[in-house]
């Protein structure tokens, strides 16, 4: 068997040596052949269901719980700044004044604040690997909240269009930065068996503060015009909420062991897991060792691993994994029928475009709560493919309807976004976040995590960009640009079946395994690691 196979009791000593220089506290020879018996614990005490994980594992959940809190800030954010624009006052305050006494927003304007603040996000993402790896996961988090006040703080002070722009690069820069820390925080802390439900928090509670958003805006729709600004000010109680959520947060036990901070790393897994029966943090640390010993050891993967190794051999599928379902997201509809959610309605002709966004938002929360436990019992990519079409058929109506138009429409496309919305959150809504994660190997998490964000904010720059222009097009129009959704969520779909495989109740180890096998997508699941293969 190939050193590939980090659960075997053969590993290749010399691995365990080049990585010396590398590692403080680098494993012995002992240590690689006490492999089996590390993994055969250790797999004991994870092999029970999702409910039995999050009671047994119960403090490290919470800890999860307590980080994904920063998506609040995050989807209150995205939601907020996509939707207010069809407020009288903001309509007053950037718009351009027009014959019959109305107001109307450049087109052009919003198409630079949604795509510049995916560009900043795309940098955030390209540059926040770096501090995550160099100065460790938890300050990054901080940093995220506090470049987040920083935009809102432009936003109460904005009464031009370029500043607004500023408040979104901002926000942009933030996201980005979360993306690259906060689902990679969680899957590093999370058990296997409930490391999927856990990461889908992310998107829970992103989905809550774009419902806080949307109610926000409805209440402030119905107050005078010129108090807009009212909506901003609840975004600073969001961030403080995740501030004092990240003060209960530990460093991430696998960054201390990546740097050779053995007392550390064990303080941070005794404190996690400590209480729970069978639970040994020796046993354990040396288990994540060797996971990081594996990632030196891997040829593809030389000197602690660099940005450029991160598209070399298997990692470059690693990284494809990793884009394709969070940029699925943006390929099946998210732009219209959640960015530019209340413009979408308002120009579909609806009297108060907020009540449809806040429907969406409560259908979605509601199928997000479902989804946690359905992604560990059905698996990822079974709901992936599953649900997803969900979303294709419910554009392809909504398309339809406008073509057709008539007064029925408004309450149609809110019923059908709703039926999106059940697909999305049981498909690529919170399986984003999970693959993005959970896929790289040990030693190139963050960088994989960074440059796939990258790539993702980049597509989302152009959807942005053309999704406002495209429903004020002529020539296009509503319904054309719905259809445009269904033709990209489609062929995501096409890519997705070929290429995303199925990582339910891997442990990263048996990750490193079936991929260095180079096992297709479609038999992962069935696929049985060295470990289930001798009986452990």
């Amino acid at each position: 068997m190939s050193h590939s196979h980090v659960a075997s009791d053969k590993v290749d000593s010399s691995h365990i040596e080049d990585s010396k220089q590398q590692m403080a506290s680098p494993a012995k020879d002992g240590d690689v052949e006490e492999v089996g018996t590390i993994s055969q614990t250790r797999e004991t005490i994870q092999q029970v269901g999702l409910v039995e994980s999050l009671r047994k594992y119960k403090y490290a959940s919470i800890i999860c719980m307590l980080a994904a809190v920063g998506s609040l800030s995050d989807g209150y954010q995205v939601q907020m700044s996509g939707s207010i624009v069809a407020l009288a006052g903001f309509k007053e305050t950037f718009g351009d004044l027009q014959p019959d006494g109305s107001y109307v927003i450049d087109p052009q304007y919003l198409a630079l604040w949604g795509s510049l603040k995916n560009v900043a996000a795309m940098v955030g993402g390209g540059i926040g690997s770096y501090p995550a790896d160099k100065f460790g996961r938890r300050w990054m988090i901080l940093l995220v909240q506090i470049i987040m006040v920083g935009g809102c703080i432009l936003e109460q002070c904005a009464y031009h269009w370029t500043h607004w722009l500023g408040a979104r690069l901002l926000d942009g820069l933030s996201i980005g930065l979360a993306q690259c820390c906060i689902n990679v925080y969680i899957s590093e802390t999370a058990p296997t068996q409930s490391r999927g439900s856990l990461m889908s928090l992310m998107q829970l509670f992103y989905t809550i503060g774009s419902f806080l958003s949307s109610v926000s805006l409805n209440i402030v729709s119905q107050d005078v015009p010129e108090n807009w600004r009212h909506a901003v000010l609840s975004q600073f109680a969001l961030c403080g909420v995740a501030i004092i959520a990240w003060a209960f947060l530990p460093e991430s036990a696998r960054w201390h062991c990546v740097h050779g901070r053995e007392a550390e790393c064990k303080r941070i897994l005794q404190k996690l897991n400590g209480k729970v029966e069978g639970y040994d943090v020796e046993t354990e640390y040396k288990h994540m060792l060797v996971e990081v010993e594996h990632a030196n050891a891997t040829t593809s993967i030389r000197s602690g691993g660099t940005y450029a190794d991160v598209f070399r051999g298997v990692n470059r599928r690693r990284l494809i994994v990793s884009f394709l379902p969070w940029h699925w997201q943006v390929a099946i509809g998210v732009p219209i029928v959640g960015t530019y959610s209340s413009y979408f309605f308002d120009m579909a002709g609806l009297s108060n475009p907020f009540h449809g966004t806040v429907a969406t938002n409560c259908v979605q929360i509601a199928m997000l709560l479902a989804a946690v436990p359905l992604i560990e019992r059905l698996g990822r990519r079974k709901l992936l493919l599953s649900f997803a079409p969900v979303c294709i058929g419910s554009l392809l109506i909504m398309g339809g309807v406008l073509k057709a138009g008539g007064p029925a429409v408004g309450p149609v496309l809110i019923a059908f976004a709703c039926i999106w919305n059940i697909g999305f959150s049981l498909s690529a809504g919170p399986m984003g976040y999970i693959y993005v994660a959970e896929t790289a190997t040990t030693r190139l998490r963050a960088k994989t995590t960074g440059i796939a964000i990258m790539g993702i904010q980049a597509m989302a720059t152009v959807y942005v960009y053309i999704a406002p222009i495209m429903l004020n097009s002529p020539a296009l129009g509503m319904s054309n640009t719905v259809f445009f959704w269904v033709g990209t969520g489609t062929l995501v779909y096409i890519l997705v079946f070929f290429l995303v495989p199925e990582t339910k109740g891997r442990t990263f180890a048996d990750l490193d395994e079936l991929f260095d096998r180079k096992i297709p997508a479609w038999k992962f699941a069935e696929t049985k690691t060295r470990r289930q293969e001798e009986g452990y």
